[in-house]
């Protein structure tokens, strides 16, 4: 009977060490794959504010104040004195 608590006690022994190691293992990886989301949070959140700018900047530019300065400055355009409307 000796042998048979021996033999339990060493396999319990080595189902405790590798669980530990198994443990240590798992708990690395979500720590690493934590960083790994903290890491394209980041960039997402990034993203998100370069494209906020880049709508306010977008609603500036075609502000119909801006359009008619650009056609004025650039495009040497002017607003006619005589309107005429025509009819179908």
């Amino acid at each position: 009977m000796k042998v048979v608590h021996v033999i339990a006690f060493g396999l319990l022994f080595l189902g405790v060490v590798v669980s530990g190691v198994q443990v240590s293992y798992y708990s690395q990886r979500v720590r690493d794959l934590h960083g790994q989301l903290q890491a394209v949070q980041m960039h997402q959140d990034a993203q998100l504010a370069e494209h906020s700018r880049l709508l306010l900047e977008r609603s500036v530019e075609t502000s119909y104040q801006n359009i008619e300065r650009i056609a004025q400055a650039d495009l040497a355009m002017v607003f006619p004195e005589h309107v005429e409307h025509l009819e179908p």
